[in-house]
């Protein structure tokens, strides 16, 4: 089988010893051994045939928990990745995953929203902005080829330093404190925003079906990074596509490139952004994003100091970040079909008596909110952006 190279090196290395099993988080929801990362090994060791392959590979969330337990270092979640690549390659594509992805390549978003849309949803937002902070921030849409009439302000372009944003769709439609939280502290921080209405999305579900989607994704990110010409390009909140743009995108970008926490904790180190304290329902509780603290350009301690700043103590529910807890919604888990084994995962956790649970990623958002509403838990869910927003004076 054409598996990958480091799939099959990962096969030959594995002494199976174990310590991955129970740390697994589609292990721990379904207690089925080739659910696991030693299981998925053992498949690849046995020459399993596509269809159990596609069962047991598909049913990894790719957090790389793993890695980090596994005493030779094995990082299952790549090797899934190359795996998936090579059952997408001989026909078996996972359907949801498969029309996010189509749904980038057609119309630059994992929803599919038109451009008109976007640009509905992104005028909403400044409106809000007006209400709440007084003054609406200087932003511009680009349809890729051009500056749309302008959004705000009587200007078309953009004639201060740019910051070309690239926001989650759910932050446009589903958490859009967030993407106030992106466009007023931005512009605060000096910088014209422009968002492309053809790219207007932070996540490459191509790193869950196979290696041409992905690669394909990243080279439209670097297409119109070079079409905006923007003096920076921030990232948005998203784990496993920062995971991904970090690796394929910010090496070969023409512009600097950053994420919103290095850029927001740079900015409240150095006195620039000015942070109160904001009422929030306590306990506070932080949970890495998987592709923050294990992925290739950890973001570990400004989420930290950020939070700390705007909310006082909080706590976690592991001695060390690499540790961290998935939401079991990577991978493409987050699929309606699935909700249920995201469920059971988080029945194992005792998140009773929490007020607010901070996890800065627009999946892990997502996720959580549906599985603590199917558990009845009654807790707040919110990611760094939207309470440094509120708390930007």
């Amino acid at each position: 089988m054409d598996v990958g190279r480091y799939a099959k090196y990962a096969a030959r290395m594995c002494v199976g010893c174990g310590n991955c099993v129970d740390i697994c988080p589609s292990y721990i929801a379904t207690g089925d051994l080739d659910n696991s990362p030693m299981g998925r090994i053992g498949m690849l060791r046995r020459g399993a045939g596509l269809a159990e392959l596609y069962r047991s590979f598909y049913s990894c969330t790719m957090c790389k928990r793993c890695a980090y337990f596994c005493p030779l270092g094995l990082d299952v979640a790549e090797v899934t990745r190359q795996v998936r690549d090579f059952l997408a390659r001989s026909g078996l594509r996972h359907p949801y995953v498969e029309k996010v992805v189509n749904n980038f390549v057609n119309r630059g978003n994992n929803i599919g929203m038109p451009p008109k849309v976007v640009e509905m949803s992104v005028r909403a937002s400044l409106k809000k902005i007006e209400k709440e902070k007084g003054a609406a921030p200087r932003v511009y849409l680009h349809d890729g080829v051009r500056y749309i009439e302008g959004v705000t302000g009587a200007e078309q372009r953009p004639g201060g330093r740019v910051a070309l944003l690239f926001p989650s769709s759910s932050d446009i439609f589903e958490f859009d404190l967030a993407l106030r939280g992106y466009l007023y502290l931005l512009n605060r921080l000096g910088f014209d925003v422009v968002i492309s209405l053809k790219v207007p999305d932070t996540a490459n579900y191509g790193y869950f079906l196979d290696n041409a989607s992905m690669y394909k994704i990243a080279d439209m990110y670097l297409a119109e990074i070079s079409r905006v010409s923007p003096h920076v390009v921030v990232f948005g909140e998203c784990g496993h596509g920062w995971h991904v743009f970090a690796s394929l995108v910010l090496p070969r970008s023409p512009a600097p490139a950053l994420h919103i926490h290095q850029l927001l904790h740079r900015a409240y180190t150095k006195g620039v952004l000015r942070l109160e304290r904001v009422e929030v329902r306590k306990p506070v509780l932080y949970m890495d994003p998987c592709n923050y603290s294990r992925g290739v350009a950890p973001l570990i301690e400004e989420p930290r100091i950020l939070l700390r700043a705007v909310v006082g103590e909080y706590i976690e529910l592991w001695d060390s970040p690499r540790k961290s807890l998935c939401c079991l919604g990577g991978g493409g888990l987050i699929a309606p079909e699935t909700l249920n084994t995201a469920v059971e995962y988080w029945k194992r956790f005792d998140i009773k008596g929490v007020g607010t649970v901070v996890r800065p990623c627009a999946t892990c958002k997502a996720q959580l909110k549906r599985v603590f509403n199917a558990l009845g838990v009654d807790v707040d869910v919110t990611g760094v952006v939207e309470l440094v927003y509120r708390a930007a004076r």
